[in-house]
Protein backbone atom coordinates (compact mmCIF):
# COMPACT_ATOMS: atom_id res chain seq x y z
CA UNK A 1 0.00 0.00 0.00
CA UNK A 2 1.13 3.42 -0.86
CA UNK A 3 0.78 5.77 1.20
CA UNK A 4 -0.55 9.48 -0.44
CA UNK A 5 1.34 12.23 1.23
CA UNK A 6 0.13 16.19 0.66
CA UNK A 7 2.84 18.57 -0.70
CA UNK A 8 3.94 21.44 1.32
CA UNK A 9 1.61 24.02 -0.84
CA UNK A 10 -1.58 22.35 -0.13
CA UNK A 11 -3.84 21.60 2.56
CA UNK A 12 -6.14 18.47 3.06
CA UNK A 13 -9.82 18.90 2.39
CA UNK A 14 -11.36 21.26 5.14
CA UNK A 15 -8.43 21.77 6.52
CA UNK A 16 -7.54 25.65 8.10
CA UNK A 17 -3.79 27.21 7.35
CA UNK A 18 -2.02 29.23 9.71
CA UNK A 19 -2.60 32.34 7.84
CA UNK A 20 -6.53 31.69 8.02
CA UNK A 21 -6.13 30.89 11.76
CA UNK A 22 -4.20 34.92 12.20
CA UNK A 23 -6.99 36.55 9.75
CA UNK A 24 -9.89 34.93 11.21
CA UNK A 25 -8.24 36.03 14.94
CA UNK A 26 -7.68 39.25 14.14
CA UNK A 27 -11.29 39.54 12.65
CA UNK A 28 -13.02 38.69 15.89
CA UNK A 29 -10.13 40.90 17.77
CA UNK A 30 -11.85 43.77 15.49
CA UNK A 31 -15.00 43.03 15.83
CA UNK A 32 -15.00 42.78 19.44
CA UNK A 33 -13.38 46.05 19.55
CA UNK A 34 -15.85 47.82 17.50
CA UNK A 35 -18.79 46.44 19.85
CA UNK A 36 -16.77 48.07 22.74
CA UNK A 37 -16.44 51.29 21.00
CA UNK A 38 -20.29 51.32 20.36
CA UNK A 39 -21.27 50.24 24.25
CA UNK A 40 -19.80 53.34 25.31
CA UNK A 41 -19.06 54.21 29.40
CA UNK A 42 -18.99 50.90 31.01
CA UNK A 43 -18.51 50.06 34.52
CA UNK A 44 -17.80 46.60 36.23
CA UNK A 45 -19.60 45.15 39.00
CA UNK A 46 -17.70 41.81 40.99
CA UNK A 47 -19.62 38.99 41.23
CA UNK A 48 -17.36 37.24 43.71
CA UNK A 49 -13.51 37.17 44.05
CA UNK A 50 -13.08 35.26 40.65
CA UNK A 51 -16.01 36.92 38.52
CA UNK A 52 -16.58 40.52 37.01
CA UNK A 53 -19.48 41.24 34.09
CA UNK A 54 -19.22 44.77 32.50
CA UNK A 55 -22.66 46.67 32.36
CA UNK A 56 -23.28 49.51 30.84
CA UNK A 57 -22.35 52.94 33.01
CA UNK A 58 -25.87 54.57 32.09
CA UNK A 59 -28.00 51.86 33.99
CA UNK A 60 -29.40 53.16 37.06
CA UNK A 61 -28.46 51.68 40.39
CA UNK A 62 -32.02 49.42 40.08
CA UNK A 63 -31.26 48.15 36.81
CA UNK A 64 -27.82 46.80 38.08
CA UNK A 65 -28.88 45.07 40.67
CA UNK A 66 -31.65 43.42 38.61
CA UNK A 67 -29.14 42.50 36.00
CA UNK A 68 -26.60 41.24 38.87
CA UNK A 69 -29.32 39.12 40.45
CA UNK A 70 -29.99 37.90 36.76
CA UNK A 71 -26.74 36.71 36.38
CA UNK A 72 -26.58 34.71 39.39
CA UNK A 73 -29.49 32.95 38.85
CA UNK A 74 -28.42 31.92 35.48
CA UNK A 75 -25.30 31.32 37.15
CA UNK A 76 -26.07 28.84 39.92
CA UNK A 77 -24.09 31.63 42.11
Amino acid sequence: MIAKQNSFGQKKEGGISHSDKASASQQITSILKNMKEKTGETIRISINKRTTIELPACLTQAEQDARVANYMKLHNI
